[in-house]
């Protein structure tokens, strides 16, 4: 093709072909009375490292809110009891809490009930905050509750969400003039699913028995520990089900061996050197995993307190979603 600027056509006649400049943003020109962004736009070293400060911001923003909620992990943890029945040794119980239902993505839930019941636990408990104090969150839960299976059944007791209780408005017996918590009783007695309300049930294998408590929420001021443990007997296995780990200030007195809890999704967002940034309990110390205290006639108790499956915000920096399963064994092993 000839090195010039006329070109054959089809019809045989020469065509020009102009070319087109586009204006350039000349940004020397733009900065010459602004010396410190001049610097910075052209210096060797200092712009290329704002950019990539730039980038890692903008990761550090879509991480927790787009890709962190949904990274859950599936825990494996023993649970200890002295004295603890031959039937009851290798017996599995998972712990769910904290599902939000209704604010949580629906999808993400159905898969982490789905991968959880896969690992064939005998039991299934379920320590508050099912859903998130809006209707929504019933029909939500009416997709997910009944991938919930297990032999002995599903245990449940209620959490500040289930009863709409969160803001100042709705704080202590207003709760209990609601509607939210006495539809979703009502859907879980459609479903076979227990709820212990100051209360204890039995899980029997052979002449061995089990015994399960669940306390009411605590921020409603219906909790009444007193009721809960009246019938439990103090030389067998104990498994406390309670939404808020403040309850442990008030029931480490009473004979349990183990208290199962969420409520603090473990902090949730968890700034480095600085923390959580918002732990809704009185006793920020306990916020997440395993605490230990004295009793004089159990021994040993153990407080476990979940980071929780879902959450009302979705928004989590190092502090992933978990379900946990745990094993019963013999700890005099």
């Amino acid at each position: 093709m000839p090195n010039n600027r006329f070109y054959p056509t089809l019809l045989g006649m020469p065509h020009h072909r102009k070319k087109r400049y586009t204006p350039q943003f000349d940004i020397r020109h733009a900065l010459r009375n602004r010396p410190l962004e001049r610097f910075i736009f052209s210096h060797d070293i200092i712009g290329p490292l704002i950019k990539r400060i730039g980038r890692w911001g903008l990761t550090a923003m879509v991480w927790p809110r787009f890709v962190a909620p949904y990274r859950w992990r599936l825990e494996h943890a023993p649970m200890p009891f002295p004295n603890l029945p031959p039937e009851f040794c290798g017996y599995k119980i998972l712990h769910l809490t904290d599902l939000h239902a209704g604010s949580t993505r629906q999808s993400y839930l159905l898969r982490v009930l789905k991968s959880a019941v896969a690992t064939r636990p005998d039991l299934v408990v379920i320590s508050g905050d099912l859903l998130d104090y809006m209707p929504a969150g019933l029909a939500a839960l009416r997709e997910l509750l009944p991938e919930i299976t297990a032999p002995d059944g599903v245990l449940a007791c209620f959490g500040n969400h289930d009863y709409h209780e969160y803001s100042w408005r709705h704080v202590g017996k207003r709760s209990s003039h609601r509607a939210i918590h006495k539809r979703l009783r009502q859907l879980l007695s459609t479903l076979g699913i227990r709820y212990l309300c100051n209360q204890k049930i039995d899980i029997r294998r052979g002449n061995a028995t089990l015994q399960l408590v669940g306390i009411d929420e605590l921020w409603t001021g219906n909790a009444d520990p007193a009721a809960a443990f009246a019938d439990v007997r103090t030389g067998q296995p104990c498994i406390c089900l309670q939404h808020n780990p403040d309850g442990a200030a008030i029931l480490k007195g009473y004979p349990w061996h183990w208290m199962l809890c969420g409520h603090t999704h473990g902090g949730q967002v968890i700034i480095p050197v600085l923390g959580p940034l918002f732990v809704p309990v009185e006793n920020r110390q306990w916020l997440r995993g395993f605490y230990h205290f004295q009793h004089p006639a159990v021994g040993t108790q153990t407080m476990f307190i979940s980071r929780g499956s879902g959450s009302s915000i979705p928004v989590r920096l190092r502090c992933p979603p978990e379900v946990r399963l745990f094993t019963l064994c013999s700890a005099d092993r």
